[in-house]
Protein backbone atom coordinates (compact mmCIF):
# COMPACT_ATOMS: atom_id res chain seq x y z
CA UNK A 1 0.00 0.00 0.00
CA UNK A 2 3.13 2.64 0.62
CA UNK A 3 4.47 1.58 -2.79
CA UNK A 4 0.69 2.94 -4.46
CA UNK A 5 0.62 5.63 -1.72
CA UNK A 6 3.61 7.49 -2.46
CA UNK A 7 3.84 7.97 -6.13
CA UNK A 8 0.37 8.84 -5.74
CA UNK A 9 0.97 11.72 -3.27
CA UNK A 10 3.76 12.80 -5.63
CA UNK A 11 1.72 13.24 -8.72
CA UNK A 12 -1.22 15.05 -6.74
CA UNK A 13 1.37 17.60 -5.28
CA UNK A 14 3.00 18.07 -9.18
CA UNK A 15 -0.12 18.61 -10.55
CA UNK A 16 -1.76 20.88 -8.00
CA UNK A 17 1.71 23.34 -7.58
CA UNK A 18 0.28 25.02 -10.32
CA UNK A 19 -2.59 26.06 -8.89
CA UNK A 20 -0.52 27.58 -6.05
CA UNK A 21 1.56 29.22 -8.10
CA UNK A 22 -0.62 31.42 -10.42
CA UNK A 23 -0.86 34.99 -9.61
CA UNK A 24 -4.69 36.41 -8.82
CA UNK A 25 -7.07 37.30 -11.57
CA UNK A 26 -7.08 40.80 -11.63
CA UNK A 27 -10.78 42.36 -11.71
CA UNK A 28 -12.04 43.87 -15.04
CA UNK A 29 -13.04 47.11 -15.79
CA UNK A 30 -17.14 47.27 -14.92
CA UNK A 31 -18.90 47.13 -18.34
CA UNK A 32 -22.27 49.00 -18.25
CA UNK A 33 -24.68 46.01 -18.44
CA UNK A 34 -26.40 45.49 -22.39
CA UNK A 35 -29.43 43.19 -21.59
CA UNK A 36 -30.36 41.07 -24.17
CA UNK A 37 -33.56 40.33 -23.08
CA UNK A 38 -35.36 43.37 -21.03
CA UNK A 39 -38.24 41.49 -20.09
CA UNK A 40 -36.03 39.15 -17.87
CA UNK A 41 -34.00 42.06 -16.09
CA UNK A 42 -37.71 43.65 -15.00
CA UNK A 43 -39.14 39.83 -14.04
CA UNK A 44 -37.84 38.58 -10.79
CA UNK A 45 -39.11 36.27 -8.05
CA UNK A 46 -38.20 36.52 -4.57
CA UNK A 47 -39.38 35.32 -0.66
CA UNK A 48 -40.71 38.04 1.47
CA UNK A 49 -42.47 38.15 4.91
CA UNK A 50 -45.14 41.12 6.11
CA UNK A 51 -47.44 41.45 8.94
CA UNK A 52 -50.92 42.53 8.25
CA UNK A 53 -54.13 42.70 9.49
CA UNK A 54 -57.85 41.24 7.88
CA UNK A 55 -61.31 41.22 8.96
CA UNK A 56 -64.13 38.88 7.66
CA UNK A 57 -67.81 37.96 9.08
CA UNK A 58 -67.45 38.26 12.65
CA UNK A 59 -63.22 36.99 12.10
CA UNK A 60 -60.24 39.11 12.74
CA UNK A 61 -57.24 37.72 11.68
CA UNK A 62 -53.12 39.08 12.98
CA UNK A 63 -50.85 37.70 10.28
CA UNK A 64 -47.39 37.01 9.80
CA UNK A 65 -46.35 36.68 6.33
CA UNK A 66 -44.42 33.31 5.68
CA UNK A 67 -43.01 31.83 2.89
CA UNK A 68 -44.40 32.85 -0.59
CA UNK A 69 -43.78 33.36 -4.23
CA UNK A 70 -43.91 36.31 -5.87
CA UNK A 71 -43.97 37.85 -9.83
CA UNK A 72 -42.16 40.83 -9.79
CA UNK A 73 -42.50 43.48 -12.36
CA UNK A 74 -41.43 47.04 -11.66
CA UNK A 75 -43.53 48.15 -8.20
CA UNK A 76 -45.94 45.79 -8.51
CA UNK A 77 -45.62 42.05 -7.24
CA UNK A 78 -48.40 39.28 -7.63
CA UNK A 79 -48.49 35.93 -5.84
CA UNK A 80 -49.28 33.81 -3.18
CA UNK A 81 -48.15 32.66 -0.07
CA UNK A 82 -48.66 30.96 3.70
CA UNK A 83 -49.51 33.39 6.84
CA UNK A 84 -49.25 31.79 10.18
CA UNK A 85 -51.78 33.56 12.06
CA UNK A 86 -54.29 34.52 15.61
CA UNK A 87 -57.42 34.83 13.76
CA UNK A 88 -60.56 35.74 16.69
CA UNK A 89 -63.60 33.42 15.71
CA UNK A 90 -66.93 33.19 18.49
CA UNK A 91 -64.92 35.55 20.95
CA UNK A 92 -61.65 33.00 20.80
CA UNK A 93 -58.38 33.57 19.49
CA UNK A 94 -56.40 30.53 17.78
CA UNK A 95 -53.64 30.26 15.83
CA UNK A 96 -54.21 28.55 12.24
CA UNK A 97 -52.24 28.81 8.98
CA UNK A 98 -54.14 30.62 6.35
CA UNK A 99 -53.25 30.52 2.46
CA UNK A 100 -53.04 33.95 -0.05
CA UNK A 101 -53.32 35.68 -2.87
CA UNK A 102 -51.09 38.35 -2.43
CA UNK A 103 -50.91 41.82 -4.66
CA UNK A 104 -48.07 43.63 -3.96
CA UNK A 105 -47.25 47.66 -4.39
CA UNK A 106 -44.02 49.19 -2.48
CA UNK A 107 -44.33 48.08 1.04
CA UNK A 108 -48.21 47.81 1.07
CA UNK A 109 -49.67 44.40 0.15
CA UNK A 110 -53.65 43.39 -0.13
CA UNK A 111 -54.65 40.17 1.44
CA UNK A 112 -57.48 37.66 0.85
CA UNK A 113 -56.76 35.15 3.47
CA UNK A 114 -58.21 31.58 3.62
CA UNK A 115 -58.13 29.69 7.14
CA UNK A 116 -60.29 26.65 6.15
CA UNK A 117 -63.67 26.03 7.96
CA UNK A 118 -65.08 26.40 11.03
CA UNK A 119 -67.49 24.98 13.37
CA UNK A 120 -70.48 25.24 11.58
CA UNK A 121 -68.54 23.96 8.22
CA UNK A 122 -68.40 27.47 7.23
CA UNK A 123 -65.59 28.77 4.70
CA UNK A 124 -63.69 31.22 6.51
CA UNK A 125 -61.90 34.07 4.77
CA UNK A 126 -60.92 37.40 5.40
CA UNK A 127 -59.59 40.81 3.73
CA UNK A 128 -56.97 42.80 4.90
CA UNK A 129 -54.05 44.99 4.01
CA UNK A 130 -49.97 44.27 5.46
CA UNK A 131 -47.18 46.05 5.42
CA UNK A 132 -43.43 44.87 4.37
CA UNK A 133 -40.59 45.31 6.96
CA UNK A 134 -37.62 45.10 4.95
Amino acid sequence: MIRIFKPLLLVLLLTSAPAFCQEPEKPKAEQPKTAENPVQEKLDISLDGMLGVSVGDNVVGINVGGPSLKFHYKNIKIGIGAFPSLIILDDKASPRLAVSPIVEYKKWMLITPYYGYDSRDKMIWTFGLGYKFK
